[in-house]
């Protein structure tokens, strides 16, 4: 045998260190790589932030019905100019809710990834919540209802007798085991 065998747990220890490794240098480098994005030219990265939660809050005008920030369509014609906009007021200093508002006051309310907490949008809020307790509540009384049905037609259900004759034959089995 030529060189040396490297002992089994020389080589888990070193595939464990290797995989800590990795596990490090990914905890390190995903938080800066989710602080960029693809879809701005901004170098300041306070800016850049800025225009990633701007982006997330509104949704493309195509069609698509994707987030402006993700939206992925080459050349789109409605991505890539709010996009501009988005980063030209940023430029210009001005703050997250005003450029939201320009968009809105543009688009409507249809360009907001999730709808205003006030008015009437307010129902787009409580409404699933209400629907689950309504549904839970449904689910609740049918179970009981169910159960307590099951419990009377078993107490209600006539007790079969036993012929007297085949009694005694069981009972002889049992005896003669």
């Amino acid at each position: 045998m030529t060189g040396f065998a490297v002992p089994r747990r020389g080589r888990t220890a070193r595939a464990g260190l290797a995989a800590l490794l990795i596990l490090v240098v990914v905890a390190f480098v995903a938080p800066v790589a989710m602080a960029q994005s693809a879809k701005t030219t901004l170098k300041d990265p306070v800016l850049a932030n800025r225009f990633n939660e701007i982006s997330d809050r509104l949704v493309c005008q195509c069609g698509c019905n994707m987030v402006l920030r993700v939206c992925n369509h080459q050349n789109c014609p409605s991505a890539i100019p709010m996009r501009h906009e988005i980063e030209k007021q940023l430029t210009a200093g001005t703050d997250d809710d005003t450029i939201v508002q320009s968009f809105v006051s543009e688009y409507g309310l249809k360009v907001l990834s999730s709808p205003p907490t006030e008015g009437f949008d307010l129902a787009a809020w409580i409404m699933p919540g209400f629907v689950l307790l309504i549904g839970l509540f449904v689910v609740v009384y049918m179970a009981t209802r169910w159960a307590s049905r099951r419990k009377l037609a078993a107490a209600a259900a006539p007790v079969s007798k036993v012929d007297p004759e085949m009694q005694k034959r069981i009972e002889k089995e049992i005896e003669s085991i």
